[in-house]
């Protein structure tokens, strides 16, 4: 506005220092707000009050960002430390998924990526650990971190639709609308398992029919 006086250096709040850390967080705030698919490098550098060149002297491409803001998601889980190796296992993936979850669509990455960042690290040594401790075979305790990756991706972006879009109770009253609609003669065996289909406790249930597998395994 002309007549407006100009900021003055000396009393007008510093800009915060950019670093990696700042880019991440900036990241994951995006994510929070818009969702993966509408975070970039520009929408990053306007939320640090910067521009795009400048992040790249801290990562390589929106890709490595994507990895890094998916790692510091995973940041605060914390190991489990009472229970049997099973016990303990399952509530470690049950916190992941929770951590993922409130992210909407982050769990994504870990579909089309194999994250390596420090805290997914950890987490995987400590499946790993688990496993073994468990019994499972050293080949099968390494392909099923990659089984239980794939659950935790799943279940996560299934929570984080749910309460980003429809509750549990609005999914479960429109599915079963949906079959209780449907002609008996033509989908006999959907309409007698209709309460069974939309019912229960199915996520603590795959996981368990997973461990279970793992442990029939010769």
């Amino acid at each position: 506005m002309p007549g407006s006086p100009r900021p003055n250096p000396r009393t007008s709040p510093a800009k915060a220092p950019l670093s990696l850390d700042a880019i991440v967080a900036a990241s994951l705030g995006l994510v929070d707000e818009l969702g993966c698919a509408a975070v970039s490098m520009r929408r990053v550098a306007q939320a640090l009050d910067t521009g795009s060149a400048s992040l790249y002297v801290y990562v390589h491409d929106r890709r490595e960002l994507m990895l890094l803001t998916h790692d510091l998601a995973v940041a605060a889980v914390e190991l489990p430390t009472d229970g049997d190796w099973r016990a303990r296992l399952e509530l470690l993936v049950e916190r992941t998924v929770a951590a993922l979850a409130t992210h909407r669509d982050l769990a994504s990455v870990g579909f089309t990526e194999a994250p390596t960042g420090p805290h997914i690290l950890r987490l995987v040594e400590e499946m790993l650990r688990l496993l073994r401790l468990g019994g499972i075979s050293d080949a099968a305790s390494a392909w099923a971190v990659d089984l239980l990756a794939q659950y935790i991706a799943s279940a996560a972006l299934e929570d984080a639709a749910r309460t980003g879009t429809e509750t549990l109770s609005a999914t479960t009253a429109r599915l079963d609308a949906v079959y209780e609609a449907l002609p008996a003669e033509e989908f006999p065996t959907i309409r007698e398992l209709a309460p069974l289909l939309t019912g229960g406790s199915r996520a603590t249930w795959k996981l368990r029919v997973i461990i279970d597998g793992l442990l029939a395994q010769p």
